[in-house]
């Protein structure tokens, strides 16, 4: 019955005209991930990181240049390209991106061309509260 009370207590608190919940403190959210630091200060340069890390079938260390929301999807394909041993044509792919483009203040997106020079694929990045460059997915 106690916990109940509370329970009702603080939906009528919250329910309240004017209460709000604030974050006084932004960067504990981007602390919260502990691999909020790994990534380059470009784009290219995560780019480069992450095609380093595949190189050395390191997918621990290759998830870790992704937001933090995408890092277990990725994880998955990733280590499903490296079972049926496809990982070798994702980092040719990769190796063969040119260049990008910056979408707007914060984010950018290298296209993977195809033999025709057509886009077959995209990989998007999104600067984080620190500045480092994240991959946001392939």
């Amino acid at each position: 019955m106690f916990i109940s009370s509370i329970g009702w207590l603080g939906l009528w608190f919250l329910g309240k005209q004017g209460a709000e919940i604030k974050v006084e403190n932004s960067d504990f959210i981007v602390e919260a991930d502990e691999f909020f630091n790994f990534g380059g200060a470009t784009p290219k340069e995560t780019l480069k990181l992450f095609i380093a890390a595949l190189e050395k079938n390191d997918l621990i260390l290759a998830v870790k240049y992704f937001i933090p929301e995408n890092r277990e999807t990725e994880s998955e394909d990733l280590t499903k390209l490296y079972e049926i041993h496809l990982l070798g044509d994702l980092l040719k792919d990769l190796k063969s991106i040119k260049s990008g483009k910056g979408l707007d203040d914060g984010r950018y997106r290298f296209e993977v061309l195809d033999e025709t020079g057509q886009a077959a694929a995209e990989l998007e990045l999104i600067k984080n509260q620190k500045g480092f460059w994240k991959i946001i997915s392939l």
